[in-house]
């Protein structure tokens, strides 16, 4: 989890959003900002700034590892022109809406990225409240930003939705342009805007459903003021996520590349931008880190496998990382779709049946591995409880990538693992 401090001072122009400690809570944070207008889709492919953003945002710098993700810097971004630039403008599940046309509504803005762990989770609360609300003048937006070049490509964020099922409209900002407007620096971040078109609430980060969905009800009721909500909408207290039986909190998120200069990578050897080197074993890894054998390339977005084909096979060539947590989830991807079987061990044996995340199949011989068709975020370790773990991933066929692991404790498991 990782806390919003607010510096008031910010507030007058935008939101400031910072990483610190565990033990620290996302809270509700109360603000009182006009809501900026959803750039047309003409504005978005021809580049041009959306009207109406605030105070005319600026790209943050990364922040630290952890939840909620940080903002992918600039250059990290499809350029206008691009295939990619022309997903920026478009909407899914929907014709293209407008804040001014959504006035007399309370809106719910969701930023969202489909490999993050952390959207993931956020997903069930997101979709009953739509169900729950809309009928009372509540839209959801989800508002889609991609994190790697992976999700850049407009038909892995419709899959994504496909794949979530995520029922309400989806903006696809691949150029950034709401995201900038909004200020927003994080994934998930939520903004909650009032019937009069002004930004009321705000929540960096996954946490603290329970005063999301109070606020939603009180824009609701101060719109609708003979609104009666049935008596089952009561909301119950929020989860502790930090409870003694939580196991705690687990391994911050590993960004395997050379993501901006906070890759894991421990080897002696280090990164070699755009270049394949023979990587040699190493005996041990700290939490925390990871460490290849074999021909790997560095690349921002991850570690590219450049070994000769295994056939469906393991090799001696592998990835092995150190972790802290209950489940571990990787952000994986193969080269022009060809799908590449990726073995895995944990503590040296093969993952079983009690071990194993959604994701994983387990062969004839007992030997547990991952079909990697696709650039996504694959459920990797569903461990019966929290705990201290070494994961070796050994690659089969050259053009698999590793772009980034993160993880989840005991009271992060009840979400579809879909």
């Amino acid at each position: 989890m990782r806390s919003v401090v607010t510096d008031l001072g910010f507030l007058a122009l935008g939101f400031l959003v910072a990483g610190t400690a565990w033990a620290q809570e996302p809270r509700l944070e109360v603000v009182h900002l006009h809501a900026p207008e959803f750039p047309p889709p003409a504005a978005l492919a021809s580049g041009e700034a959306p009207g109406g953003s605030i105070s005319g945002a600026q790209p943050s710098a990364p922040a630290m590892p952890g939840a909620p993700r940080p903002v992918a810097p600039t250059s990290a971004r499809p350029q206008a022109g691009s295939e990619e630039a022309g997903a920026g403008v478009t909407w899914l599940n929907s014709s293209p809406l407008s804040m001014s046309g959504l006035r007399g509504k309370v809106v719910m803005i969701d930023f969202w990225e489909p490999t993050c762990i952390n959207c993931i989770r956020t997903y069930p609360h997101n979709k009953l409240w739509w169900e729950r609300y809309r009928k009372y003048g509540f839209e959801l937006i989800g508002v889609e930003d991609p994190e790697f070049d992976i999700a850049a490509s407009l038909d892995h964020v419709r899959a994504a939705v496909k794949r979530f099922d995520l029922p309400y409209p989806i903006l696809v900002d691949s150029q950034f342009q709401v995201w900038n407007a909004y200020k927003s620096d994080s994934w998930p971040n939520r903004f909650l805007i009032d019937a009069q078109g002004y930004i009321r609430y705000h929540i960096a980060g996954e946490g603290d459903d329970a005063e999301f969905e109070r606020a939603i009800q009180t824009l609701l009721k101060e719109a609708h003021p003979d609104l009666a909500l049935p008596s089952s909408y009561q909301v119950a207290s929020n989860e502790d996520l930090q409870a003694p039986d939580c196991g705690g909190a687990p391994t911050p998120e590993m960004y395997v590349g050379d993501w901006y200069g906070r890759g894991v990578l421990a080897n002696a050897e280090g990164y070699r931008d755009r270049k394949t080197i023979d990587y040699q074993p190493r005996s041990s890894v700290d939490d925390g880190r990871v460490v290849v054998s074999g021909r790997w390339e560095t690349d921002k977005n991850g570690m590219i496998y450049r070994g000769k084909r295994k056939g469906n096979e393991p090799g001696d060539d592998r990835a092995a990382m150190r972790y802290h947590a209950r489940e571990v989830y990787a952000v994986m991807n193969v080269s022009h779709g060809h799908p590449s079987r990726l073995y895995l061990q944990q503590d040296g044996k093969y993952l079983t049946a009690d071990n194993k995340g959604a994701d994983v199949e387990i062969d004839s011989e007992g030997r547990s591995y991952i079909e990697v068709r696709e650039p996504r975020m694959y459920y990797v370790v569903q461990n019966p409880e929290f705990g201290s773990h070494t994961l070796e991933l050994v690659p089969t066929s050259s053009g698999f990538t590793l772009n980034s692991f993160t993880f989840g404790n005991n009271c992060q498991t009840q979400f579809p693992h879909s």
